[in-house]
């Protein structure tokens, strides 16, 4: 289990071929992976769109309060 979307992303793009599970080309996670090492991010509806198409689920939601 990983907690963050950053880090489940980051960490889904260590696996080896992960390109060909996500339906994207080789270069593509190569680009993210030299984003995410520049300290810079993608945006968090990009990072859940691919790892929901890798298999990853959300064990539970984001929680509000608002004072």
């Amino acid at each position: 289990m990983v907690v963050g979307t950053k880090e489940a992303f980051s960490k889904m793009l260590e696996e080896r071929g992960v390109y060909k599970k996500l339906g994207v080309d080789r270069r593509t996670v190569s680009g993210w992976k030299s984003y995410l090492r520049s300290g810079k991010s993608l945006s968090l509806d990009k990072m859940e769109e691919m790892l929901i198409r890798y298999g990853a689920t959300v064990i539970s939601e984001k929680i509000w309060k608002l004072d």
